[in-house]
């Protein structure tokens, strides 16, 4: 009776109980659970077939077993002393299992699979490509900026040998101004001197 009562999911028991993970869940919850799984199994058994599943499961079926006595091609093989198992071949240096049957199944034509191989190829050469002229690109770039540094670091460099010369030009013509400053000043001083002197020897033969 009391499995059968509804759990009271607002009630303190509900609350208290423990959920954490690895602990059991709600049994209605594992139950509803449980039930999906097996309409889900019910489903899946049975659902019809398609007819290439049924193709590859007898396909299947067929190539897994082994050839018996009423294969003429086995049989042939055992007349000529052939054993399960063994390699093929005078020397046994052939091969031991068949030769793998590959049945296409899509709708496209035979030399769709080489298409899209030499598709594949194609791209990736071009991806190739793309990342070598990428690559290229990058090294002439990086050969550009190098190119206009050094170009930069020169233009500067001449700029200080202007800035340079420039101030060694101006110290040179303000020294040629004192010079010639100086040579005036003396000069003037020179004039003034003999003036008073020869005034004063005119003054004295009086």
């Amino acid at each position: 009776m009391g499995d059968e009562e509804e759990e009271d999911y607002m009630s303190d028991l509900f609350i208290k109980e423990d959920v954490r993970p690895g602990v059991p869940m709600v049994r209605r919850v594992r139950e509803a659970l449980q039930k999906e799984e097996k309409q889900k199994e019910a489903n899946e058994k049975n659902r019809q077939k398609s007819v290439k599943e049924e193709e590859k499961e007898r396909r299947d079926l067929v190539l897994s077993s082994a050839l018996g006595n009423e294969n003429k091609g086995f049989a042939l093989l055992q007349k000529m002393g052939y054993k399960s198992g063994q390699a093929l071949g005078k020397s046994g240096e052939g091969i031991v299992e068949p030769i793998p049957l590959n049945i296409k199944t899509g709708r496209s034509g035979l030399g769709h699979e080489e298409f899209k191989k030499r598709k594949a190829e194609e791209k990736l050469e071009n991806y190739r490509q793309k990342l070598h002229m990428k690559k290229q690109a990058n090294e002439q770039a990086a050969d550009q900026f190098r190119i206009r540094f050094k170009n930069k670091q020169e233009e500067r460099k001449m700029e200080g040998d202007l800035r340079k010369s420039q101030r060694a030009c101006q110290q040179l013509d303000i020294q040629k101004m004192l010079r010639i400053c100086l040579r005036t000043a003396l000069e003037t001083v020179l004039q003034i001197m003999t003036k008073a002197f020869l005034k004063k020897g005119v003054l004295d033969k009086e």
